[in-house]
């Protein structure tokens, strides 16, 4: 008998702490939810959201130079904008979003603050946020060759290039 009511004391203590931790996931699922980003309201913003700008590292005249730089736009209504091409393009939706979120984590962080590269030619490249207000935030500026998150966002960027 003394046995029965260890174990189920044992039995109901797991049950209260298990209940406990459901109601805290619960809730975090909640907060998830409503976390959610709602593409449709972001896309009512007015304006750039993103600004990659190319700069060649190499020899060149100054001519030459800033006829090589160029530059990659995003707005917030989901139109990316690329050298090459005369409209801009609708992104997909998945692209859109790892774009703004990109942006919104790494406007606020500086993740890439002590990031380098060891390089010294080929070419580097600007992020550029513009929050909603239109204030700019300098994410990166620099070579990114090694960096897989901002090769990624380049390579999101660019998979709206016409000529491929």
């Amino acid at each position: 008998m003394k046995n029965t009511m260890k174990l189920l004391t044992v039995v109901m203590i797991a049950v209260l702490a298990l209940s406990i931790a459901g109601c805290g996931s619960a809730r975090t699922g909640r907060n998830r939810k409503s976390s959610k980003i709602k593409i449709e309201e972001i896309q009512q913003n007015k304006g750039t959201m993103l600004v990659i700008r190319n700069h060649p590292q190499e020899a060149m005249t100054i001519e030459d130079y800033e006829n090589s730089c160029y530059e990659v736009t995003i707005s917030y209504d989901g139109y990316v904008k690329l050298p090459g091409n005369l409209d801009s393009l609708k992104m997909k939706d998945e692209d859109f979003v790892k774009i703004y979120k990109f942006c919104t984590k790494n406007a606020e962080k500086s993740k890439f603050a002590n990031y380098s590269e060891d390089v010294c030619d080929g070419e580097t490249y600007t992020f550029t946020h513009y929050d909603t207000d239109g204030n700019p935030h300098v994410i990166y500026d620099g070579y990114c060759y090694n960096n897989n998150d901002l090769q990624d966002i380049l390579n999101t960027a660019y998979n709206y290039q016409l000529d491929k």
